[in-house]
């Protein structure tokens, strides 16, 4: 079997459509095992560099490349175990053991908002699967499953919503003879990885999310002038349904299992088939913040949005289901899902309906509080005149509330968050 490092990592631009949802979403049982955390995998894209870290050893991270920094986060897998709660649920996305509609070759769609143009350099992705793998270099990472792979994209301009007018394609890539389960019939092997997409000219696959004024800041990939469109004319901007003044986005996930897809082009299915009677799917993940018990039945997650990378996410995702005959064509809006309502009370925590995925941005954010403009450490007046320079010269980067147009809004923003000073 090939290991990661001479796995191929396929890379295509993306088109074709899935769009969102509306009204009530439907209850679904998240997926119940022992669930190891086994190894962290740094991987470039464009280098073919592959670090390996068994979970324990540290965090891998790029060589030789600048400082990256979180720009989007939902990596707590367990929100609720402050409560007591120990279980790690999962969620099953591609199981051809079972005989649902949904069984295999389904598309999940994760959304959020993010400050408009952020530019992602690298992301953080993760799956949890039983296909039996070896270790032969006893590395504690699988040698790889041929035939098992998992393609994510990234998607402007998405809420969730059935409406394939607004969502537009950024990237995509699929990483094929993924890392497989080395633990046993006993439990399930659970890797992350961080998948580097930073390099030179036509190989860098960075990509710029909510792209006001045309300039991809360097990024590869972008859609341009995105902001306050409304091509469904539904009197709402596609960008911003929620009204929060910061940009929808969507990423999404689809796995392949052994003998079914033919994955490099060779005419050959890959895989054997007696090996995909085995589930695969995503661990849960939340923002930063606290579980919260509203006192009536009901529970929320209190996002704490001074970390790098705080976002907001709603408590619900989207599937996808294979175009009509399986081959080609868009795929099939399936509908708007969740577990019911996340709570940590009864026999079991209800899990939030968000997955873990991390987005990265190029720079050295990580050590900037919000009020410090110039990222020294402080905020005095050299960050209250550097903002008034952005503000007066029409500067996007003044545009503190991300709402896309300066306005005294923006002052308002940045002076509170001026006020509440560096910790």
């Amino acid at each position: 079997m090939k290991n990661i490092e001479s796995t191929a990592c396929l890379v295509c631009l993306c088109a074709g459509s899935v769009l969102g949802a509306s009204g009530s979403p439907v209850t679904l049982s998240p997926t119940n095992g022992r669930v190891v955390d086994v190894a962290h995998i740094y991987f470039n894209i464009a280098t073919g560099e592959r670090v390996a870290t068994a979970v324990g050893g540290g965090e891998t991270i790029g060589r030789g490349l600048a400082d990256s920094y979180p720009v989007w986060s939902s990596l707590v897998s367990n929100p609720c175990a402050e409560f007591g709660y120990t279980t790690e649920w999962f969620y099953g996305v591609d199981n051809n053991a079972n005989t649902t509609s949904l069984a295999t070759d389904i598309t999940v769609l994760d959304f959020g908002d993010i400050a408009v143009d952020t530019v992602v350099d690298m992301v953080h992705i993760n799956w949890v699967t039983g296909h039996a793998d070896t270790d032969s270099d006893s590395d504690g990472v699988g040698d790889g499953v041929v035939g098992l792979a998992g393609e994510w994209t990234y998607w402007d301009a998405d809420n969730g919503r059935d409406d394939n007018l607004i969502r537009l394609p950024l990237i995509s890539f699929m990483i094929v003879d993924l890392p497989g389960n080395i633990l046993g019939p006993e439990a399930l092997s659970g890797y992350s990885a961080s998948i580097d997409l930073a390099g030179l000219f036509s190989d860098s696959m960075t990509f710029e999310i909510g792209d006001t004024d045309g300039d991809s800041q360097g990024a590869a990939f972008y859609n341009p002038g995105q902001w306050n469109e409304d091509n469904n004319f539904d009197g709402f901007p596609d960008t911003d349904l929620d009204q929060d003044g910061l940009f929808d986005w969507a990423w999404s996930v689809r796995f392949a299992q052994p003998g079914t897809r033919d994955l490099d082009g060779d005419g050959i299915i890959d895989g054997d088939f007696a090996d995909s009677m085995q589930p695969i799917g995503i661990s849960f993940g939340v923002g930063e913040g606290e579980a919260i018990d509203d006192g009536d039945g009901t529970w929320a997650w209190e996002l704490d949005m001074v970390p790098p990378g705080a976002t907001g996410q709603e408590d619900a995702f989207a599937i996808y289901a294979p175009p009509l005959g399986g081959v080609g064509g868009p795929i099939l809006y399936a509908g708007f899902f969740w577990f019911g309502g996340f709570a940590c009370e009864g026999i079991s925590y209800t899990p939030v309906a968000s997955f873990e995925h991390v987005l990265y941005g190029p720079g050295s954010g990580s050590h900037c509080c919000p009020g410090d403009i110039n990222c020294d450490g402080i905020a005095n007046f050299f960050d209250i005149s550097e903002f008034l320079v952005f503000f007066v010269a029409g500067d996007m980067q003044a545009d503190f509330n991300g709402d896309g147009v300066l306005s005294h809004f923006d002052i308002s923003a940045f002076l509170a968050a001026f006020a509440a000073g560096c910790p």
